[in-house]
């Protein structure tokens, strides 16, 4: 019990230290290379994974693949994180099926299952390509019944409270712009239909707000791509994210990143809310595995490892 009291307190303080408008599925990022190029990588990823990164990736979607992902954020034994999806090419669009969730052993639990898919829209000049793609997402947040204790010369039960659980919708939409100059351009909206989940009458609940996210990736060269990306959630200051990825002999890669670095430039800011983002890459004949690690400087490091198979076919990376 107590281990897990340590959990919820750790992730009350996560949800709290990112964005005090936000309280449910604000740890939802899924697939470690996405998550070491430090959140900037909405428009380099064409794996299933991008149904969380930015859905009209993937349209670039050839074979079918399965990604399992498993976190262990910041350390705490009881709180755990996973995902698993799957995806296929069907009728000339990318479709993927995914599970994530966040939970406290015996305590909380945030599921969240997403239907994406991603199609080209057009070719146009030379080069030039341009994809959409939208992540319908259903989300549910529930908590397990748990006594209250009175101190009364000894500790005895006052009482049980039940939160229950509450089931929300919610939307997100992208746009991938491939170049001839290097230069990929993506756009995604997060949380189109901002759901709201209120537990507590008449305290407002915890609001999903939409959230903007622009991100380019340059390919410095064969085996070197840069990514950059910005995010801003209405009513609150922009992030922005960088990263950069080194492929080594087609079967290996290293990253690295860098994100919120917005109060890093800013003569008002704090160098504490820079955050740091890492990870390397194993890959052969369509199998991947992916590790990654990111700091927070409040509540320490997090890993996470990610593990993609293909299932038939040709495809790309």
């Amino acid at each position: 019990m107590r281990a897990a009291l340590r959990a919820f307190a750790a992730l009350a303080l996560m949800l709290a230290s990112v964005a005090p408008a936000r309280a449910w599925f604000e740890e939802t990022a899924s697939g470690a290379r996405g998550l070491s190029l430090g959140f900037s990588a909405l428009a380099c990823i064409h794996d299933v994974s991008a149904a969380y990164w930015n859905p009209a990736g993937l349209a670039d979607l050839t074979r079918a693949q399965v990604l399992a992902d498993v976190a262990r954020p910041f350390g705490v034994p009881d709180l755990n994180e996973g995902a698993l999806f799957v995806g296929a090419r069907r009728f000339d669009t990318g479709w993927a099926l995914g599970w994530h969730r966040l939970g406290i052993s015996g305590a909380y639990a945030e599921d969240l299952l997403t239907l994406s898919a991603g199609r080209s829209l057009r070719t146009f000049g030379e080069g030039h390509a341009l994809a959409a793609g939208a992540t319908f997402k259903f989300g549910r947040v529930s908590f397990q019944p748990f006594d209250v204790l009175d101190y009364g010369g000894d500790w005895q039960p006052a009482g049980r409270v039940d939160y229950g659980a509450q089931s929300k919708g919610s939307l997100d939409a992208g746009l991938l712009w491939t170049t001839p100059w290097k230069v990929d351009l993506a756009w995604v909206g997060r949380d189109l239909l901002e759901p709201r989940y209120q537990f507590v009458e008449g305290s407002g609940g915890g609001l999903l707000p939409l959230r903007h996210e622009l991100a380019a990736a340059f390919r410095w060269n064969r085996e070197s791509t840069i990514t950059a990306g910005w995010s801003q959630i209405r009513g609150t200051r922009p992030s922005v994210n960088v990263g950069m990825e080194i492929l080594f002999y087609d079967v290996f890669a290293i990253r690295s990143g860098l994100t919120n670095l917005t109060p890093i430039v800013e003569s008002t800011g704090s160098p504490q809310d820079f955050q740091y983002t890492g990870g390397f890459g194993i890959f052969h004949k369509g199998y991947v595995v992916d590790a990654a690690a990111a700091t927070n400087h409040d509540l320490g490091a997090s890993y996470r490892v990610s593990v993609l198979v293909p299932l038939g076919g040709p495809g790309s990376r």
